[in-house]
Formats: C-alpha cells, structure tokens, sequence
C-alpha cells in the first residue's frame, strides 16, 4: 500500500461536516439580508459597544477566497460604498432566534437571528459576533405583525433545515411585556414545539434556587435540564477521566452557581464551603439520554444522562463525555424503583423538543415499555 493510499476517513467526515455547516450559515445569512428592513448588529451592549450596518437589500457576499482554517470567511460588501465587513462562518457554532428586550425600542423586544461563536479551543459560547435584526417591528407602538411572521417563517424553515444547528429563544422578561400575548399567539400558530417549551422553561427558571443565576440568552442552553437533574433522588454526578472518577451524590449538592470576575464566567456546582466542583457548562453542546446494562445492576439497564462536548474531553468510555448524572440504585433487589427511573423519563418528555437533546435507542424502548419493565437488555 502506498502512502498516498492512507487518508482518515474521521477527517474526510469532519470536513464535509464544516462545509456543510459553512453552507447553511451563508444561507441564513443571504436570506436575511435580502429583506430590506433589515439591520446588521456587530457586537452587543454586555461588551460596549455595537456597530450597525444598514444593507436595505443592497448587500452582496462575495465567494469564498480562503482554504484551510480559513474557508469560512465571506466577506460582506454594501452597493456605492467602500466600507464592508469579514464574517467568518467558520467559527459560528449555532443560530438563535431570539426575542429579547431591546435599547433600541425602548425595551420592547427585538426579533433577531444571533450568529453565536465559538471560543478556546472551538468550545461553544453564548457570544455572538453578528446579529440580523428587525429594523421596524413596531408599527404606532405596536408589533408589526407582517414583519413578525416573516421572522417566524424564517425561524420555522430553519429549524427544519437544521435543528441541530438552530435554536428559538423567548426571553423571560417578556411574560411581565405588554407585547407578550400577541407574540405568544404568533409563536403558538408558527413554532407549536417551541410554544409548548415557553410554560415548562418559564417554570423551571422561576424554581431556581435562590443565589442561583437566572436563566437568560447568556446562560448554556442545558443550564436548565441540569437543575432539573441535579434534583433527582438517589443519583450521583460522575467526572470520568482517564485513571480517575468522581461521584458527587446529588443530594448533598446545592444547586448551580453563576460567578463572574474580571469578564470570566466561572459555574459551581455544590456550596462554596462544602464539596464543589467547577464545569465549564458553555462548552456542552448536547444532552444524551441513555438506558444501558452495566455489571453494577447485574446486567441490567442503569440510567443516564450525559452532557457531551464537541471533540474529546478524556473519558475513556465516552470520548465526548464532559460529566454525566446517573442513578445509584435504580432496583429494590429484582424490582425496578418506579419513582426513581420515571423522575428521568419525566426529565426527557419536558425536553426532548429541544435541538441538542436526543435519546439512545435503549432509553427511548425503556421509555416505551414504563418504569415497571422488567429492565433488562433486549437486543
């Protein structure tokens, strides 16, 4: 075999991956940009300082000129003016739409589609370096219904396309805005999936425990399932790495703290003056729901759900597998805890609408059959 026999598949994937991802950016990007209420937001008030870009149809993005770690660059040119912009595609990870108090109504909520970014090392952030926004929602003070359901239209055709790379987002605030039941009936015609996530997000942000960090657009997407998690009875948080595994029972652990010093976000899990440990939750990208026989249930099912990375994190059984929570002792000698397993089952119903949640095949038959099968391993 020659060498120039030899290449890696896993590479070849991953490229055609990142060219696809790239493609679909682009799309979104040239859709939105079509519309001539349109406004091109760089930057965000948390950070200083936003630029704007007003397009008014003329924009055009030029082909791709880069290869390598640079193919994702465009470069973004507005008609009669010399003044453009580079956006790399490449180091966008997800597009959010977003509905959110804005400055620039006077708190009334923007209708946006946020181009989040990655950071060290490719992890995922909650920053984004280009908005498209909404220039005139509003209409004599109210919402212009035609330019909020061509917001929700291209939300809807997205979220087919690519629900791996898509996320909707109603922020908190507006339940208390004068725009919110308008907006929610809108929402409830376009996006019924996400609609039905509005009320069990608005609940689980409002149980927070106190001294916990609100929910908001900043926060990681699984903040909230993780809560949700740490809460469950007789359940243990595992770190598996390499030579090394940490359980932390989750019933000694007193929720999730958000700290923020000098610009660094830093997540804790348990009290500060008692066993704690320190996650990087920005960089979790999936939950995965897993049933799976293992030797300490004598072969049978044992329940997990694990919060996945992109790329390798040390886990020698599950390479992109940041942490997980999973139950202690999920049978009473040969009868499954009913309570136990179906407070995990009760987790991924309120979820399993959102994009970055997914089940394995086990789990979802475990589902099917009731907390009261019988558990074991059914090929």
């Amino acid at each position: 075999m020659n060498r120039s026999d030899l290449h890696d598949p896993a590479g070849d994937d991953a490229q055609q991956r990142f060219a696809e991802r790239v493609a679909f950016f682009e799309s979104v990007l040239r859709e939105w940009l079509e519309c001539e209420l349109v406004t091109i937001a760089c930057g965000s008030w948390s950070e200083g300082g936003i630029c704007e870009l007003l397009p008014r149809g003329r924009a055009q993005i030029l082909p791709p000129a880069y290869k390598g770690c640079f193919a994702g660059l465009r470069e973004l040119q507005l008609e009669g003016l010399e003044h453009h912009m580079h956006i790399d595609l490449g180091r966008v990870h997800t597009v959010v739409y977003s509905t959110a108090p804005s400055v620039c109504f006077g708190g009334r909520p923007s209708f946006e589609a946020r181009f989040l970014t990655t950071g060290a090392g490719g992890a995922p952030t909650a920053r984004w370096s280009v908005s498209l926004m909404l220039s005139q929602p509003y209409h004599k003070g109210a919402v212009n219904l035609d330019q909020l359901d061509w917001f929700l239209e291209r939300a809807r055709q997205h979220l087919e396309r690519r629900p791996d790379l898509v996320r909707f987002e109603v922020s908190p605030e507006l339940e208390q805005s004068a725009q919110s039941e308008p907006l929610r009936e809108r929402i409830r015609e376009a996006l019924p999936a996400q609609f039905a996530r509005l009320s069990v997000e608005a609940t689980t942000t409002s149980a927070a425990s106190a001294g916990s960090a609100a929910v908001n657009s900043f926060d990681p997407p699984a903040l909230g399932l993780l809560r949700e998690a740490l809460g469950f009875q007789d359940a243990a948080l595992v770190i598996y790495r390499n030579r090394m595994l940490v359980e932390f029972q989750t019933e000694k652990l007193q929720g999730v703290s958000k700290y923020v010093e000098d610009g660094h976000v830093s997540w804790q899990i348990g009290a500060f003056h008692d066993h704690h440990c320190h996650l990087a939750l920005g960089s979790v990208t999936r939950v995965l729901f897993s049933a799976e026989p293992v030797p300490c249930q004598r072969g049978r099912l044992n329940y997990t759900v694990w919060f996945l990375v992109d790329g390798q994190c040390g886990n020698p059984y599950r390479p992109d597998g940041y942490f997980s929570i999973v139950l202690n002792r999920p049978y009473d000698g040969d009868r499954p805890r009913v309570t136990l397993i179906e407070q995990v089952f009760e987790l991924y119903r309120r979820y399993r609408q959102q994009s970055w949640v997914a089940a394995d095949e086990l789990f979802l038959s475990a589902l099917e059959r009731g907390p009261s099968g019988d558990g074991l391993c059914r090929a």
